[in-house]
């Protein structure tokens, strides 16, 4: 995790990703339009902290009464820590956030490297999955499509709306996903004989049974 974060911020100094950085932002810039500029404005905020945190917390607090504290700890704990991980790596980076074109909304306060919005979506999304329990490979398999769609949209408003290079989020996304894999190898191994496949559980005691559930 680390070490991406630190080839990161060795990569985005380079002269080819740098021009690499822009040319994507300036092609993105001539695809806009009116529509697409409101659609993504409200898309980003799904990867909002504003959103994110209490949609967690309430998971949180449902789990807890449901006497599942250690995938709560797991849920709470993936989302407070990949942030403050994230919010670190701006402050040591200290990557200005992108002027070659005006931004469609007003440029975030703070730096730009790594993406905080593609951070907190992919820590959601994966955290998410990795406690669902699915009855079915069909449905299993259409969660996940549907999560990473998701982390899809936002991590692709970030640019689209100028205010991350493409090398800000793709660190964002990849710290995210091997620190929510790195804490589940550690908080979720063995837990209620939970399959760890990619997250993957399927529940085989009723062969007739057709439900899902992050509840148990």
């Amino acid at each position: 995790m680390l070490t991406v974060l630190i080839s990161g911020a060795w990569v985005i100094h380079l002269e080819s990703i740098g021009r690499l950085d822009r040319m994507i932002l300036e092609m993105l810039a001539t695809g806009r339009t009116a529509l697409l500029d409101q659609f993504f404005s409200y898309v980003t905020w799904v990867g909002s902290s504003f959103i994110l945190l209490p949609v967690i917390l309430a998971h949180a607090f449902i789990l807890i009464a449901r006497k599942k504290i250690q995938d709560a700890q797991f849920l709470v704990g993936s989302y407070i820590g990949g942030s403050l991980l994230n919010s670190a790596a701006k402050l040591v980076f200290m990557r200005p956030r992108p002027n070659l074109i005006p931004a469609v909304i007003d440029l975030p306060a703070g730096f730009s490297f790594p993406s905080s919005h593609a951070a907190q979506i992919t820590v959601f999304v994966l955290a998410e999955l990795l406690l669902l329990q699915a009855s079915t490979r069909v449905l299993f398999v259409l969660f996940n499509i549907a999560g990473g769609i998701l982390i899809l949209l936002v991590c692709f408003s970030r640019l689209y709306l100028q205010v991350h290079y493409p090398t800000d989020v793709v660190t964002g996304f990849l710290t995210a996903l091997l620190w929510v894999i790195g804490l589940a190898a550690v908080m979720l191994t063995d837990h209620d004989k939970r399959t760890f496949l990619g997250g993957h559980t399927l529940r085989k005691e009723n062969n007739n049974e057709k439900q899902i559930s992050w509840y148990r």
